[in-house]
């Protein structure tokens, strides 16, 4: 039988779709009135578009495999944690 996973009474699965939820948010509707046009694109821009919903997917994904295999859910999430951080450490710096 599988444990009762949730944070704060939440289950897992919903976490993780609030989590795609938002990386859809950020990746298509947020940047829309807030982008200027550019020709080139540069990775710090890259970085600052697509790092920051890449790391809620991350951590949607790690909260839907939270239940079948925690391990790689703590790597996936880890790795979001990263791909936040590196996102944090460009948005300061630009």
């Amino acid at each position: 039988m599988l444990e009762n996973h949730a944070l704060f009474g939440i289950p897992m699965p919903v976490i993780g779709f609030a989590c795609f939820l938002i990386s859809f948010l950020f990746l298509l509707v947020w940047p829309k009135g807030k982008a200027k046009p550019y020709k080139v694109i540069s990775w710090p821009r890259y970085i600052l578009h697509f790092f920051h919903p890449l790391a809620w997917v991350l951590l949607g994904m790690a909260a839907f495999l939270e239940i079948r295999q925690p391990e790689l859910a703590a790597v996936l999430a880890g790795l979001g944690g990263v791909v936040y951080l590196i996102f944090l450490f460009v948005l300061v710096k630009a």
